[in-house]
């Protein structure tokens, strides 16, 4: 899933029109007011959860709008995999999936929220983790702000036989990226 996609782009979108409308009221182009900032987004998301709803679903992975989740991944596969999640908590943990030997790629990202993702302990692993305002923490790493990013390769990545790249990012929201057992 490309970035364009993802429910980021959707909502940078919103923030860059609010951002205009209120600009343009200061400037007294356009009477604005914040009265029709919240009617605005509603109907805004409205329109994208339909359209998303029109959409073919992704072959691989899952994709889920508001609340908190956590896809069941006990046994499942892992080989390249593209997860996405609207608005909410979203925790994926890959300790419970079968990473096969190779390089196994997983797409993570969130619009509005927390993104943790727990991946194993054995596997050798390259992260790319971004937001775009807020906090991305991968292992032992920090940043923060607007678009902090931080990108992270085990020491056995080049030598190891199974890999796992992880791409992990957020709109609106915190990054993390933790060991489990």
């Amino acid at each position: 899933m490309s970035r364009w996609n993802s429910g980021e782009i959707w909502f940078a979108l919103v923030l860059i029109l609010i951002g205009v409308l209120l600009l343009a009221g200061n400037l007294g182009l356009v009477a604005f007011d914040w009265s029709l900032v919240w009617p605005l987004a509603l109907i805004f998301f409205g329109v994208w959860f339909i359209w998303r709803a029109f959409q073919p679903l992704p072959t691989s992975g899952a994709s889920y709008g508001i609340g908190s989740y956590c896809p069941d991944l006990t046994g499942r596969a892992i080989q390249n995999e593209n997860f996405s999640h609207g608005f909410g908590d979203f925790d994926l943990d890959l300790t419970r999936a079968t990473i096969s030997p190779g390089t196994n790629v997983v797409r993570a990202s969130i619009g509005l929220g927390d993104l943790t993702v727990m991946v194993p302990r054995a596997v050798a692993l390259r992260v790319k983790a971004s937001a775009g305002l807020g906090d991305v923490s991968v292992l032992t790493q920090k940043d923060d702000g607007i678009g902090p990013k931080i990108e992270f390769q085990s020491d056995d990545y080049a030598t190891a036989t199974t890999k796992l790249d992880l791409e992990a990012s957020a709109g609106l929201g915190e990054v993390r990226v933790i060991r489990g057992e």
